[in-house]
């Protein structure tokens, strides 16, 4: 879905998206697995990273709006191409 809540919980999936990874340490980090994900350079935390899909969390702050969502790999130095996702009210 396109359409998310401060907080919820995110799947992304494609290939080549990153390296194997599961979050250990609280906070979760928002660099896992190789790869950063962000709303309009809005870092959000990572749980769990593979080359096929990435699980990560709204920020529970996030203003709601428009943002331009990407994938960005450290290791290749590669973005996906954006996604517009909406943030709602909680």
């Amino acid at each position: 879905s396109q359409n998310l809540r401060p907080g919820s919980f995110l799947t992304i999936l494609g290939s080549n998206l990153a390296s194997s990874a599961v979050a250990d340490q609280t906070p979760v980090p928002t660099l896992l697995g190789g790869v950063c994900v962000t709303f309009s350079d809005t870092p959000l935390p990572l749980l769990e990273t593979a080359p096929g899909r990435i699980v990560g969390q709204v920020p529970e702050d996030l203003a709601p709006g428009m943002y331009v969502a990407q994938v960005r790999s450290l290791a290749t130095g590669q973005r996906s191409d954006p996604v517009i996702v909406t943030v709602q009210k909680p």
